[in-house]
């Protein structure tokens, strides 16, 4: 199991590395994986310097360490900068989307990587807002007193992204970059 552990995710190095030029220095000065049993309900789960994963992410190809990627990007939206409110959950999360898809298309050295994970993603907003309530479709939902797992789907994943990625297309890359350095950084 440790072998397949180590095959699957040796990446998480260049992960982070693509992350630390697209923000900041990583801030937690150690990343660790722990390979929790199968009955691990998520197929990752961040924490400052521990991503928790299952071993349904052992494909034997890397094709599933996105998840990790996702995982380590948390360590800058989630960890670092977070929403005050799961109204606000988007933040986490519609910024890692754009991270863990900026970290696989460095890592994989593929513009065309960013936008084919974009389609994917938008497949799945799509099937989202046609499964959920309306007022969970919504970008920063009014919740209430309603269980924020009620809320739960891509949708402030992929609206979150959908929107940042907007914003990039609309002020240009470069420009963007910067205001995500600083995003991060202050």
């Amino acid at each position: 199991m440790v072998e397949a552990v180590a095959y699957e995710f040796s990446q998480v190095e260049d992960f982070l590395n693509a992350a630390e030029e697209l923000t900041m220095p990583y801030a937690w000065t150690r990343y660790d994986l722990l390979c929790l049993p199968p009955s691990f309900p998520y197929g990752g789960m961040e924490n400052p310097c521990l991503t928790f994963v299952t071993p349904t992410l052992l494909a034997g190809d890397k094709s599933l360490a996105d998840v990790v990627a996702h995982e380590a990007a948390h360590s800058w939206s989630g960890n670092l900068v977070t929403n005050e409110t799961w109204e606000h959950f988007w933040l986490n999360e519609g910024w890692t989307i754009f991270l863990q898809r900026k970290i696989m298309t460095r890592v994989h050295g593929d513009d065309n990587f960013f936008d084919f994970d974009a389609i994917g993603g938008w497949e799945d907003l799509k099937e989202s807002v046609g499964l959920m309530p309306d007022k969970y479709t919504k970008l920063i939902p009014e919740l209430g007193d309603d269980d924020p797992d009620d809320a739960f789907s891509s949708v402030p994943y992929e609206k979150g992204f959908n929107l940042l990625y907007a914003l990039e297309r609309i002020v240009g890359a470069d420009k963007f970059a910067g205001f995500m350095k600083a995003y991060f950084d202050k």
